[in-house]
């Protein structure tokens, strides 16, 4: 029993790591998370010249960082004659315009009686005299769930907002509250910033 025993042993010794916390492959990726939100400035336009040598483009792999901070990467497979004299541009431009007499867009203003919902580019601004009583995020689909005090009865409403990036607000009556869900086009963080008149909701 005991020669068994410290065969045991030499054989876990020899097959064990020096520290299991650490990945046996040193040279595999680790993903990570962060809650961190990192300030970067805005892509543009990227020239990649190749050399002499090079006739065709097969590929491209666009390596990007998630929202929770993990890391992935994105495949395009091509198959296209190219002319190495002539740089690559990669870029992200806004699509253009066409220019017409230049006019004011106006704010999206949406009025359900005790509260109004105003949407454009730089956030969305929910203006009540009702207490906020929580506020949370939902996924699949993201959506910014708010709870306000109100005894009121009504039957459940949709406004449809379509100004990037909220999709669509859903009003529901809850006992002594109602409920306010505000569906967003993608995923995001958000920021309530809040004083007596309104809550501006700023999504990130």
């Amino acid at each position: 029993m005991r020669l068994f025993l410290l065969l045991t042993f030499i054989v876990i010794a020899l097959f064990g790591r020096d520290n299991p916390f650490f990945p046996a492959d040193p040279n595999a990726k680790q993903m990570s998370t962060t809650n961190r939100v990192e300030q970067l400035k805005p892509y543009t336009t990227q020239t990649i010249s190749l050399p002499n040598s090079a006739r065709a483009i097969k590929g491209i792999i666009i390596e990007y960082q998630n929202l929770d901070g993990s890391i992935s990467n994105e495949t395009l497979t091509l198959n296209n004659q190219i002319d190495w004299h002539e740089p690559l541009i990669i870029s992200q431009k806004k699509a253009k315009v066409t220019k017409k007499k230049q006019t004011h867009k106006k704010v999206k203003t949406i009025d359900a009686q005790f509260i109004s919902f105003q949407a454009d580019s730089k956030g969305l601004k929910v203006m009540t005299k009702d207490n906020l009583l929580r506020h949370f995020m939902l996924t699949s689909p993201h959506r910014i769930v708010m709870d306000f005090s109100r005894d009121t009865s009504f039957k459940p409403k949709k406004f449809t907002v379509n100004t990037a990036p909220f999709k669509q607000i859903r009003m529901g009556n809850h006992d002594k509250y109602y409920r306010i869900v505000i569906e967003l086009d993608g995923q995001y963080r958000y920021k309530i910033q809040s004083d007596e008149k309104e809550h501006k909701i700023v999504c990130f």
